[in-house]
């Protein structure tokens, strides 16, 4: 079994991250300094990618600190989209910038910044992160100009945007998507089953370690074996919202790797530290099922909204469970 997180750490908490903070808030002023901007990033990244592999992390992301918005955030690197004003994502203290789709979309610059190359300078199996295409879509809304004819076409431009980023990485252990609007509330499996083709259309001869990550709500069989049919490597699912999806999985035998969202990122306003014998318990029961040599054990979406204290006592216990699944 390997470890892994998912989404933006918590940016405040330590000397970089507080020097960070008061300088985005002089730049908000029309005070500050974006140089200034930079160089705490990268300190904070480079911090935050340390404070993961020390805790046995063996595939971090960069922290995300620059992603102030999980949901919309690539699209700031495109034409033919302008921004609307801030909402929430389900039941959350997630928010994202409402995208406004008033063109044809196209990619003017590479959608990882600088920090995540700042990431491979601390360590060498730095994963990429980025909100799905259909997440994208379902977050979007379609403005005068968009030549775009609903959720299924605005996809499919999102998918070829990221082929086209994808195409030019080298070397990057793992590319996730993440796909909250998956199993959001209210979903119904007949508006996703649009996915499969989606991902073959967007990843199909790419030679790139893939993952979708879903988080935020519940599993029906046919949204699971959908998701499970889909032409990537990993697929992270959310056993903190959704307990029972180990019992669907019980059903399937999956052999690919799954990603395990089994600690709790403190979505949902509680703040606990798992007990690691009870999660030890918890995936060796999956053995049957699951491919554990395979497969990642993660929180179960972003730590964001933790006290940095409490994630890195997260981040701590996910290595240290993984340590003794591996014995």
């Amino acid at each position: 079994m390997k470890s892994t997180v998912v989404g933006p750490y918590p940016r405040v908490g330590s000397k970089s991250g507080d020097s960070l903070r008061k300088e985005l808030n002089k730049l908000y002023e029309g005070t500050g300094d974006k140089e200034r901007v930079r160089a705490f990033g990268k300190d904070l990244t480079e911090e935050i990618v340390r404070e993961m592999i020390s805790a046995s992390i063996e595939m971090p992301n960069y922290g995300l600190v620059d992603v102030h918005d999980e949901l919309t955030w690539p699209l700031n690197h495109v034409h033919g989209v302008e921004f609307g004003g801030m909402k929430k994502i389900f039941h959350t203290n997630t928010h994202y910038k409402e995208a406004i789709v008033v063109d044809r979309i196209n990619r003017k610059q590479s959608l990882l910044s600088d920090l995540y190359r700042a990431a491979l300078e601390v360590h060498p199996a730095v994963k990429v992160e980025f909100p799905g295409p259909y997440t994208m879509a379902k977050h979007s809304v379609l403005g005068k100009g968009s030549p775009y004819g609903g959720l299924d076409e605005l996809a499919e431009a999102y998918a070829k945007l990221f082929r086209e980023e994808l195409s030019t990485l080298k070397g990057v252990p793992l590319v996730q998507f993440n796909e909250p609007s998956v199993i959001a509330p209210g979903t119904e499996a007949e508006k996703v089953r649009m996915l499969p083709e989606l991902y073959s259309s967007m990843l199909s001869g790419l030679d790139v370690p893939t993952a979708v990550w879903t988080f935020y709500g519940k599993y029906s069989p046919e949204v699971l074996e959908i998701l499970l049919s889909l032409p990537v490597d990993v697929v992270g699912l959310d056993f903190v919202w959704d307990p029972e999806v180990a019992t669907l999985l019980g059903k399937l035998s999956e052999n690919r790797g799954i990603g395990i969202g089994m600690i709790d990122s403190g979505d949902q306003g509680r703040i606990q530290i798992e007990d690691s014998e009870k999660i030890v318990a918890k995936l060796s029961s999956l053995g049957d099922c699951v491919n554990l040599d395979e497969s990642f054990l993660s929180c179960n979406a972003s730590l964001e909204h933790l006290p940095r204290d409490y994630a890195r006592k997260k981040v701590a216990l996910i290595g240290e469970v993984t340590r003794r699944m591996n014995k």
